[in-house]
């Protein structure tokens, strides 16, 4: 799958950090900023786009949550990925406004039991937060009409159908973020199931 993150300034690191997160679950709900009180429900797993003003990567991550309180940030596990499974490239379309994440699908799934994909239908969401923070997050914005503050887009969330061939571009609902290096424009998707190729 490849995911294209659009931004309306150039990407600025050492403020913050950017991510597409995947709820894998099949249970339709979509990743929200509301997280202590949905308890943290349809975070799965992330790409994220990182940096420290000097240098940027990506990785990906599971969301990894306590099945005593679920009411606590859940545990951001770094998952191991090659050159060949997960390649990030910061500059996609030369404006430095869009990074593009390439990643084989198996990726997002470890050998933990929780939250291993169990449906083949993801909703997401995407996020500006605070730079290099695993937890408690400050959202600059999402894909929702309220930008930090979505409930709008937890309706809203697309289903990606991850066994058929689709190339989508979503368009953030909110465009009153007043630093545009946190405000997120569009997130295209594009998914190429190995299962059932798509033709070339």
């Amino acid at each position: 799958m490849a995911v294209f993150f659009n931004t309306a300034g150039a990407f600025n690191f050492s403020q913050y950090q950017y991510m597409i997160v995947f709820n894998t679950t099949g249970d339709g709900k979509t990743p929200s900023t509301d997280t202590f009180q949905t308890n943290w429900d349809g975070y799965s797993y992330a790409m994220v786009a990182r940096g420290n003003g000097v240098s940027t990567y990506a990785e990906a991550v599971q969301f990894r949550r306590s099945n005593s309180n679920p009411h606590v940030p859940p545990v951001w596990f770094i998952l191991g990925t090659t050159p060949q499974t997960f390649s990030y490239n910061l500059n996609a379309n030369g404006t430095s406004t869009e990074f593009s994440i390439l990643a084989q699908k198996r990726v997002l799934s470890s050998p933990a039991p929780s939250p291993s994909p169990t449906s083949n239908v993801w909703t997401f969401n995407a996020f500006t937060t605070q730079a290099n923070n695993q937890g408690t997050w400050t959202f600059y914005d999402s894909m929702g009409a309220g930008g930090p503050v979505d409930p709008q887009y937890v309706c809203c969330s697309p289903p990606l159908n991850m066994l058929t061939c689709f190339d989508n571009t979503y368009y953030a609902l909110d465009s009153n973020i007043s630093d545009p290096a946190a405000q997120i424009v569009s997130i295209e998707i594009a998914n190429n199931p190995a299962s059932a190729p798509c033709s070339q």
